[in-house]
């Protein structure tokens, strides 16, 4: 039986009868990563880094071993069946939300289960990975405040980050442009036959230290209740970076037509001021020369 408890900088005391023994159970610094896949799973491997503790899921039964064995406390969660999000694996202090989209994603129904555990866990900080996808194809450049006017039903992803908004207090949204580093290498994009439509349409992209960087920054910062831009200093056409990408593992470059497409310059200049970072690899020219970035 318990008979009194306290809370000293989240780390709780519970003093038993006959003051047998004192069981420390603390959640300070830890956290859940929902989806560790490709940004999932170097995330956690570098909170690991830092001490904190880390339960991570996977949708793969056959994953679950490999995320043991990289220190990550696993479990099988499927968000199309709401009994695998249990308490335990919401019982930590921060959430990382990052599931890959598809087209059964693309809805606000399939999160509602989950925000609901959410609001009856312990979880105080979440950061909800989404896309610059929920930016219009216009020719202007959008900061994080141009889709204030979009209004409700336009934009599916948007309207998951409204329902998330709704719900939760201490949130924060990235709105992460393409995602390239590691086995995600640009010049495999494309195949050499695949005509490429808008040439000069300027890329949105980010590497994966930067995209770390960026959540890392959040969370070490206190950055919450706020939406993030996520990426590269640059903006390169898509002729340039990607036949660059194709000439230097030797490949055959794309085709890419002529004719104008629609686009969009996604701003990253909030993300760089509140955070007070300057990213790793601003410069997507310099970056795909870098070898090293690349497997």
């Amino acid at each position: 039986m318990l008979l009194f408890g306290r809370c000293i900088t989240h780390v709780w005391i519970a003093i038993k009868p006959n003051c047998e023994h004192i069981s420390f159970i603390s959640m300070e610094n830890s956290i859940t990563v929902l989806g560790c896949g490709w940004l999932g799973l170097p995330f956690a491997q570098h909170m690991i880094s830092q001490g904190w503790q880390v339960k991570g899921s996977t949708t793969s039964p056959h994953k679950l071993e490999s995320l043991k064995k990289n220190g990550i406390k696993p479990y099988l969660v499927d968000l199309n069946n709401p009994d695998t999000i249990t308490p335990d694996f919401l019982a930590s202090d921060y959430l990382l939300i990052n599931i890959p989209p598809s087209k059964s994603f693309r809805q606000v129904a399939p999160y509602q289960p989950l925000i609901e555990r959410i609001q009856s866990s312990p979880v105080k900080r979440i950061i909800f990975v989404s896309s610059t996808s929920v930016y219009p194809l216009n020719n202007l450049s959008h900061d994080e405040s141009a889709t204030d006017e979009i209004n409700d039903g336009i934009n599916p992803l948007l309207d998951i980050e409204r329902a998330f908004q709704n719900k939760l207090q201490n949130l924060a949204i990235v709105r992460f442009g393409g995602l390239i580093g590691g086995v995600r290498y640009p010049g495999r994009f494309f195949k050499a036959d695949t005509i490429v439509k808008g040439g000069g349409t300027p890329v949105n992209l980010i590497h994966l230290d930067d995209c770390l960087l960026i959540i890392h920054s959040i969370i070490k910062q206190d950055r919450f209740n706020q939406i993030f831009n996520g990426v590269a200093d640059t903006h390169p056409s898509k002729r340039e970076f990607y036949s660059l990408a194709a000439s230097l593992r030797n490949q055959p470059a794309p085709q890419f037509s002529s004719s104008e497409k629609d686009y969009k310059i996604i701003s990253n200049e909030k993300t760089k001021a509140i955070l007070q970072i300057q990213l790793h690899h601003p410069d997507l020219m310099a970056a795909i020369r870098d070898q090293s970035l690349w497997l």
